[in-house]
């Protein structure tokens, strides 16, 4: 069965994306990746703040499944499946809209950071909760 992922954002792919070989370079997707993980954070983690609370990455895993070009019309879907003490890791996918291809699929593991401290804190459990509301049954809890 398919994931459920919460959140959906379209991307614009710009002139500057697409490299000399018409399509969208692959140093370029880590970006749109950025933009849904920025969005599910602004809905679901209001006060994550990056000067006191943040997540810093620990691991990113991107596959390239089918090429990007200029005119495709594109969203990112993001949503948490596992959810740990400290970390947590994200899935995206990015998705052609008008074919409904899969596109590309990202997987970050993310660690709860105090950034005043420089290391690692426990996930506070109001973000927890919120996590948990949002993903459901599907989410993966360590």
């Amino acid at each position: 069965m398919e994931p459920a992922f919460p959140f959906s954002v379209p991307i614009q792919v710009r002139f500057n994306d697409v490299d000399i070989m018409g399509h969208v370079s692959n140093t370029v997707y880590q970006n749109y990746y950025d933009t849904g993980k920025t969005d599910y954070f602004d809905h679901i983690l209001p006060d994550l703040d990056y000067v006191n609370i943040g997540v810093v990455g620990a691991s990113i895993k991107i596959d390239y499944l089918l090429p990007i070009f200029m005119k495709y019309k594109i969203t990112v879907k993001t949503r948490i499946s596992i959810l740990g003490t400290k970390s947590f890791t994200m899935e995206h996918w990015l998705i052609n809209l008008e074919t409904g291809e899969l596109l590309s699929t990202c997987t970050a593991v993310l660690v709860c950071f105090d950034i005043k401290a420089g290391k690692s804190r426990v996930i506070p459990a109001h973000w927890r909760k919120a996590i948990m509301e949002t993903e459901g049954d599907q989410l993966i809890i360590k």
